[in-house]
């Protein structure tokens, strides 16, 4: 063991040392070289005789020393450092080869390990929470009520605990003094057993107890760890601390660890949910979502056995309309599916598409170093001639394959890095998902483990040849077509095609994509989007409904009467960005569509000036105006689908609608039927709606259509609304075209990226083409002068250049063809309005391929066809 020890810690020295132990080597060479010449003298010879006999039986110094270092069992180290100078000569040497190389591949590895950082941290890396496969969220989200909530929670089953939680937001101060401007705080509230499900243990304080649901219970918070830094300032007496929401003191009873988020990172803090069986909302109004910790040992399988068991026991106790039936497919989501589930096929795919741009790289880099190793075989063979194995040439190549790819993984890394911010901003990640996810010690990891993949890859053709005994003749033989026969040639080809076909999948994709964005954006939304900018604002709950009607009402008058403002108005819920109320409602006079068949609605609001503020057509009857006052005849505006549902060839006005949404049934006049409008998606069919007069809720989005760009209305706005009542907090400022292109987010991300890759695949297709056959006629020109010295015209061999070359484009493109075909099918739910398998699309990429692989061999085969005879001859 010893002995073992000394070995390697001397082989660590050799290695780091190395000029002090051949200082070391040398002296001790010397010391038996003089040895042996004193023996020698003492025997009578002369001193030069005596130290030319000594070193003649000692043997060459030079030799000798060799055979020592061979003794210290690092020599192949040695070797290989030695390879490494001379690949970075041969980088220095070849400058604009090297620069190529590095370029391509480091953009490849820059994108994809950027990339692959996102989907490691949102659907590789495990969730804050403890064992997170037993975690599953129930079906129909955000629609259980309380009284659903208490009796599923009778009897469990396989869950060892269940949960309620709902989102929520709130006016907030961070402390009790309320100084300056009131801001949103984004919130969940929650049962006592939800910190019991995820099982996520608090870094400081405790979570909710039982005695904090209870309704009348002091208001207590938990709070995340990024709001106990930045609004807190990390105070670590935080605990007891109080701030206030709506107006009303809360004390913080605990800190969630670093890196915990729950549903969202948007979400943070969370309060106690405080059911109260008392109250109408906790029998009528659905709005919970239920999650559920499975017992260990707990199979998907017998999970999703048990709340169907739990769905039909819904049956006796509870009546479900159609819309809302919840013993319908009942199904329980894993909780990673159901945070990020939305993300993950278009992240998927991305990492997909960024995986055949870094093929196209890599078959690039390769197709170029073949071309440099092939140019090189002469030298190869006379080094092999004077006695330099293969094993030993073999090992030149791969560690210049392998400088030049970690130079890329270097140059990558750094593209990773600094090109990681505008990555996470063209990706769009909502529900603030984007502060989940940062570039880390993987990233580079990642870059040089795909750096020592490239290296050994792009290595193999050279190898192959060179191991294949390739080398033999090469001293003589001329550079021409006989040097590029065989394997060479067929590997360049090869290499060509692989880059087109992958090139030509990712063309298609992109054009598939920017079709399909360019049918939504054409499409009719029924709103104006131009010139339209939103402010969601938010009331202190403190404040009575008449104090609130009254400040609605100032805002109102206020930003009217801006300069620039044509029109202003006030609703619950904008179109395409959200969801809103819904739920059943009666129709008077229709008894065949009550109980289970009675229609579901959207439940939305309008203020006076608010139809006209989106640009929102009525198609018949008239919209919500200042007369549609608290005690006037209650009325709606309905939208088109409603009416051609309900009452389909007749007219709706004056029909009448009961609803329940605030407790008590109130029935309602239809005054206005809206123009088909986009409401919740920009694609899919519109649900039924119903515009209702604009109330005194504690949360609104004002709408404001301006003559001026948004950014000169903006900050007036803020001025006026902040300028009323510093508890008014304004959460949101967005315009409605980024309203709409965050409804169409998905498919205008794919877009983007798609369309980035394939321009690089394009770029890349050129240059690989054009390296390869320009390539090919440099090794050439002595043989096209002598075939046109002979009679060859230069339009021959143009044409046969440029053959040569479009060949292997043209199978490229057709394989590509072939693979778009079905690779194309994994855009079926993010392209609209076309099919995957477009013929417009698909003629367009192969149009776009064959255009940039005959241009790029276009350039040589001009090259080649017009040589000079004797001026080649001479040169070569």
């Amino acid at each position: 063991m010893f002995r073992a020890i000394t070995d390697l810690l001397f082989r660590l020295r050799a290695l780091v040392t190395r000029d002090s132990l051949d200082r070391e080597l040398d002296e001790e060479l010397d010391f038996h070289l003089r040895m042996d010449a004193d023996v020698l003298r003492a025997r009578g010879l002369t001193p030069r005789d005596a130290e030319r006999e000594a070193r003649r039986n000692f043997g060459a110094s030079a030799r000798q020393a060799e055979r020592a270092r061979e003794g210290w069992g690092v020599s192949l180290a040695y070797e290989f450092a030695a390879d490494v100078r001379h690949a970075l000569r041969q980088m220095r040497r070849r400058p604009a080869f090297s620069f190529i190389i590095t370029l391509t591949l480091g953009l490849g590895i820059g994108a994809t390990v950027a990339l692959f950082s996102v989907v490691n941290d949102l659907l590789i890396r495990p969730l804050p929470y403890k064992d997170e496969a037993r975690v599953n969220v129930f079906w129909m989200d955000y629609s259980w009520r309380g009284e659903e909530y208490d009796y599923v929670r009778q009897s469990p089953g396989v869950f060892e605990s269940l949960a309620a939680y709902s989102t929520d937001g709130a006016t907030y101060h961070a402390s009790v003094s309320e100084t300056g401007s009131a801001t949103l705080l984004n919130y969940v509230v929650a049962t006592s057993t939800l910190f019991d499900v995820l099982g996520t243990r608090p870094l400081l304080g405790h979570t909710f107890t039982a005695a904090d649901d209870r309704p009348g219970a002091d208001p207590v918070i938990v709070i995340s760890y990024g709001m106990w830094q930045r609004d807190l300032g990390g105070d670590p007496n935080v605990i007891g601390h109080r701030i206030v929401l709506d107006g009303r003191t809360v004390r913080v009873v605990g800190v969630m660890p670093k890196g915990f988020y729950f549903p969202t990172p948007e979400s943070r803090a969370w309060r106690p949910l405080q059911l109260d069986p008392s109250t109408s909302a906790y029998h009528d109004d659905g709005w919970l979502v239920l999650i559920g910790r499975a017992k260990a040992g707990v199979s998907p399988a017998l999970v999703q056995q048990d709340v169907r068991r739990i769905a039909r026991s819904l049956t006796p106790r509870f009546t479900y309309s159609n819309a809302w039936d919840k013993t319908r497919n009942a199904a329980a989501t894993p909780v990673r599916a159901y945070l990020v589930g939305s993300m993950r096929e278009p992240l998927l795919l991305l990492m997909g598409a960024v995986a055949l741009l870094l093929t196209i790289a890599c078959a690039n880099a390769a197709a170029l170093i073949l071309a440099r190793t092939s140019d090189r075989m002469g030298e190869m063979a006379v080094r092999n001639a004077l006695g330099a194995g293969r094993a030993r040439i073999a090992r030149q190549i791969i560690a210049e394959s392998l400088v030049l790819a970690l130079a890329a993984a270097a140059l990558g890394g750094l593209v990773a890095a600094a090109g990681f911010p505008t990555l996470l901003g063209q990706l769009h990640l909502q529900d603030g998902f984007s502060q989940a996810v940062a570039p880390g010690w993987t990233t580079f990891v990642s870059a040089f483990a795909i750096a020592l993949a490239i290296a050994c890859a792009v290595s193999i053709p050279p190898v192959r040849d060179l191991f294949r005994g390739r080398l033999g003749g090469l001293i003589s033989r001329e550079r021409g077509e006989s040097g590029l026969r065989g394997g060479t040639r067929r590997s360049h080809a090869a290499i060509i095609g692989v880059q087109v076909s992958l090139a030509v999948v990712l063309v298609i994709g992109a054009t598939l994509l920017i079709r399909s964005v360019d049918r939504i954006l054409s499409r009719d939304t029924g709103f104006q989007t131009h010139g339209v900018t939103t402010f969601t604002i938010v009331v202190s709950a403190e404040s009575n409904a008449a104090a609130r009607q009254a400040l609605y009402g100032q805002i109102l008058t206020r930003v009217s009467t801006l300069p620039g403002v044509i029109a202003a108005g006030l609703t619950n819920r904008l179109p395409v960005r959200d969801l809103g109320y819904q739920g059943s409602v009666s129709i008077v006079g229709r008894p065949d569509l009550a109980g289970a068949k009675a229609p579901n609605s959207l439940y939305r609001t309008a203020s006076p000036g608010f139809f006209r503020a989106m640009g929102m057509r009525l198609g018949e009857g008239r919209g919500i105006d200042s007369s549609d006052i608290a005690g006037a005849m209650p009325v709606v505006v309905i939208n088109e689908e409603f009416a051609k549902t309900i009452w389909p060839g007749e007219s709706a006005i004056g029909k009448q609608i009961t609803s329940r949404w605030t407790g008590t049934p109130v029935t309602r006049t239809v005054v206005g039927v809206l123009r088909p409008t986009r409401l919740t998606t920009m694609t899919g069919d519109t649900p039924l709606a119903m515009y209702v007069p604009f109330d005194e809720r504690t949360e609104a989005v004002l709408a404001v259509r301006s003559s001026g760009p948004p950014a000169g209305i903006v900050p007036t706005v803020q001025r006026v609304i902040g300028g009323l009542d510093s508890r008014l907090a304004i959460a949101r400022v967005e315009t409605m075209d980024q309203v709409v292109s965050a409804g169409i987010v998905t498919p205008l991300r794919l877009r983007f990226f798609l369309g980035v890759f394939a321009g690089l695949a394009l770029l890349l297709g050129f240059v690989g083409v054009y390296g390869v056959v320009s390539y090919a006629v440099a090794r050439r020109r002595a043989e096209f002068a002598v075939r046109m010295a002979l009679g060859a015209s230069p339009g021959r061999v143009f044409f046969d250049v440029l053959g040569r070359g479009v060949t292997p484009v043209l199978v490229g493109v057709g394989a590509g063809l072939v693979v778009a075909g079905v690779a194309t099918r994994l855009l079926r739910g993010f392209v609209y309005g076309i099919a995957p398998t477009d013929p417009a699309s698909f003629a367009t990429a192969a149009g776009a391929l064959l255009l940039a692989g005959g241009f790029a061999a276009l350039v040589p085969a001009l090259t080649a066809g017009g040589t000079s005879p004797a001026t080649a001859l001479r040169d070569d």
